[in-house]
């Protein structure tokens, strides 16, 4: 009775922990509908984009001080690979449904609608999915772009841990360490990426934008599942 215990607080913990990580790939891609939305008040959009975008790296941070205090308590069980792993997995099907189910989008709008309510009146309600259509090769490199940024970003978190768990002496290096990969992947956004789907978006092609963008979140997540799976196997 008593390992069973130990066994199901460990799902619970990893369910949580997997349930926040799609959670924060979600706000993500939702936050890229909104900046191609190319609706009325599209300035206000934008700004209410930067505060899901936000959001998103909230729960980032909430996964990493939760895996931190259980790693570090022996609470932690299942190994981090595994999880991120089955994220990755979840997160390739979840960011594909948001892309293609306009209900799944509004259900996301409706969910985020007490958070953006009270700075965004009017545009907190506006509809942003579009069908982007399927994936043109012209967009393949914005679209690279958004699959290696992305896929660091998601890497860096899972880097600590990683490092810890192999030299427990360099806990406090690792830290940095994955905060390096993530300004790295960052800067790469703010410098290569965003220069490219904004002058898409001035020329009016949101919706090539759009798809480039999200596609490439698509294909991160599959990337990560990759690498993550490549650990589990050989580590």
């Amino acid at each position: 009775m008593h390992k069973f215990g130990i066994e199901f607080s460990a799902v619970i913990l990893v369910a949580i922990l997997v349930s926040v990580l799609i959670f924060g790939f979600v706000m993500d891609a939702y936050a890229v509908f909104l900046r191609v939305a190319g609706v009325e008040g599209l300035g206000e959009v934008l700004a209410m984009s930067n505060l899901v975008q936000y959001i998103a790296r909230i729960s980032n941070v909430l996964v990493i001080f939760i895996l931190s205090f259980a790693f570090e308590t022996g609470r932690l069980s299942t190994p981090v690979s595994l999880i991120f792993l089955l994220a990755s997995f979840i997160g390739i099907a979840t960011v594909y449904s948001l892309i293609k189910s306009k209900k799944f989008c509004n259900a996301v709008r409706l969910v985020l609608m007490p958070i953006l309510y009270p700075s965004f009146r009017h545009v907190s309600k506006v509809d942003v999915w579009r069908d982007t259509g399927h994936f043109k090769l012209a967009s393949l490199k914005l679209a690279t772009y958004s699959a290696i940024t992305n896929m660091l970003i998601v890497i860096a978190m899972f880097i600590p841990f990683g490092i810890a768990s192999l030299y427990p002496e360099m806990r406090m290096t690792s830290v940095y360490v994955g905060q390096l990969m993530n300004f790295f992947a960052t800067l790469l956004v703010f410098a290569i990426q965003d220069p490219i789907s904004m002058r898409m978006v001035d020329a009016g092609s949101l919706k090539e934008a759009g798809t480039a963008l999200l596609y490439g979140r698509v294909l991160s997540y599959a990337l990560s599942a990759v690498f993550f799976g490549a650990l589990l196997i050989t580590i």
